[in-house]
């Protein structure tokens, strides 16, 4: 199989869901071999006492990264999904409240180019002359997410998306300060690290249609303007629709409050699909 064949065998994989959980997606297609992949990241420190609730919620809220207007960053992508494995690279352009621009490339090749604004979000599939166009709350539906583009925002900047209405206890669990809770509607677990207090995971679980949504952070490093931030996420998420999805997400030459142009234009002859 030459490269541009095996290239356009894995644009026969959903491409909605897997850029849609938080960036991204796909292009050269490989069979799932069925061994997961270990989140790479650095050494945690582990909890020992247990801390209250009000003091944890606390540390997520002032890890809140609200000086940083606009992000630039180039990504390796992994993903695992509908029994196929890929991987993929691309650059994207975030503005608060406003825009998240990706294109995703494989061999030099521009294969998808994406723009998630706070309503829609629309997808150009470069091999197939295709384009996507969907409601933000549809896609929110399908693919688990308890917010739209403002939980974008919450996973990009690896801040805590917390429900205001949400009952918490706390404790430890795996080494981590645990904080959970629900509102009947939705159960919510965050993991901190001992000391630093960053946020190494949330998981939430809409339990009325079993959907579930794992965010994991590592590879922590200083960021100008953003204090310690994660240059490495996970994304692990389910729902009926679309199965079991994995995402691997390392970020590199990570610029913040940079204005960066982009352009997301649909070509006349590009076909849409429902």
């Amino acid at each position: 199989m030459t490269s541009f064949s095996a290239f356009k065998h894995a644009s026969q994989i959903r491409i909605t869901p897997i850029l849609w959980c938080g960036l991204l997606l796909l292009f050269m297609g490989a069979k799932q071999t069925g061994c997961s992949r270990k989140v790479p990241g650095d050494t945690i420190v582990p909890a020992t006492s247990v801390r209250s609730s009000d003091f944890l919620v606390k540390q997520l809220e002032e890890r809140q990264p609200p000086a940083i207007e606009s992000l630039a960053a180039r990504a390796k992508i992994y993903a695992e999904g509908d029994g196929m494995a890929v991987e993929a690279s691309a650059n994207l352009i975030w503005i608060r409240d406003s825009v998240l621009w990706m294109n995703v490339k494989k061999l030099g090749i521009e294969a998808a180019r994406v723009l998630v604004t706070r309503d829609s979000v629309f997808i150009l599939n470069r091999l197939d002359k295709t384009f996507e166009a969907r409601a933000m709350a549809s896609l929110q539906r399908e693919y688990s997410l308890p917010e739209g583009f403002s939980f974008l925002q919450y996973f990009l900047l690896a801040s805590a998306w917390l429900p205001a209405d949400m009952v918490f206890q706390a404790d430890i669990k795996d080494d981590l300060h645990r904080l959970s809770g629900t509102n009947h509607i939705l159960a919510a677990d965050y993991r901190l690290e001992e000391g630093s207090f960053v946020l190494r995971r949330e998981t939430f679980v809409q339990q009325r249609d079993s959907r579930i949504l794992s965010l994991q952070f590592g590879g922590f490093e200083k960021l100008s303007g953003a204090g310690i931030f994660p240059y490495i996420r996970r994304i692990e998420a389910f729902s009926p629709e679309t199965g079991a999805l994995n995402l691997d997400l390392v970020l590199t030459d990570i610029e913040t409050n940079v204005p960066k142009s982009y352009r997301f234009d649909i070509p006349a002859h590009y076909q849409r699909m429902e």
